[in-house]
């Protein structure tokens, strides 16, 4: 788990985190499939479809403006983890014990 100041407070401390950047060749889409991989210790390829939790291409447009979506967090349900993205560019993966 990598310290984190900017992630809403309330989540961070909690979940596993990991960073993305804005102005990276890999989109915020992959980062949170990465993430949530890690988080869970499981095969990326191995989880369900990005896309049948939200869209990723949506998602990756919010992220990559930040003249658009400069401020917030965006939270949803994936591979049985909560997933908060922030942009501030930190992933915040947590699994859920009842899912």
């Amino acid at each position: 788990m990598q310290e984190n100041d900017d992630l809403c407070p309330d989540i961070a401390s909690k979940a596993y985190t990991s960073k993305f950047a804005r102005e990276s060749d890999t989109p915020p889409s992959i980062c949170v499939v990465e993430a949530v991989a890690e988080a869970i210790e499981t095969d990326p390829k191995d989880l369900q479809p990005l896309y049948e939790s939200i869209d990723p291409d949506a998602l990756n447009i919010l992220l990559e403006s930040p003249h658009q979506f400069n401020r917030g967090c965006i939270t949803f349900r994936f591979a049985g983890c909560n997933v908060t993205v922030s942009t501030d560019e930190w992933i915040a993966v947590l699994p859920r014990v009842n899912d």
